[in-house]
């Protein structure tokens, strides 16, 4: 990640679409990893069937894999220089400067765009219209 990286609002405005898509497809994944994890579980609730064994080591492989997947979207962010702040929200911050200072310009998934800032020194409680 180039933590240098800012964005001027344009830019970070042409970023919203790209960030929309991989916190939808986070909030799939998630869902998947929901559902995988309450399979493992009831699973090693079973009876220890001579299958059980090998039935664990897929469940647990389907975590992995969905985990890994995850990650995978997780970085694109970190590339960007994004900070995501909250997955279920869809919080997302992009480095951006307004009057010469460094600012965070902050999108959330409900946002029909990115309209609102907030400076480095302050949250989401804080942001103001752009």
């Amino acid at each position: 990640m180039d933590r240098d990286r800012v964005y001027d609002i344009e830019e970070a405005r042409a970023l919203v679409p790209r960030l929309r898509s991989m916190l939808l497809q986070l909030a799939v994944e998630k869902g998947r990893l929901d559902a995988a994890h309450a399979a493992l579980h009831a699973h090693l609730r079973g009876n220890g069937s001579p299958d059980h064994a090998a039935d664990t080591r897929r469940h647990e492989q389907a975590v992995s894999d969905i985990r890994a997947g995850m990650s995978a979207l997780l970085s694109h962010f970190e590339e960007l220089g994004v900070v995501l702040r909250d997955l279920d929200l869809g919080l997302c911050d992009i480095p951006g400067e307004r009057d010469g200072e460094r600012v965070w310009l902050c999108w959330q998934l409900s946002d029909p765009e990115l309209d609102w800032w907030h400076t480095t020194r302050e949250g989401f409680s804080s942001r103001r219209p752009w």
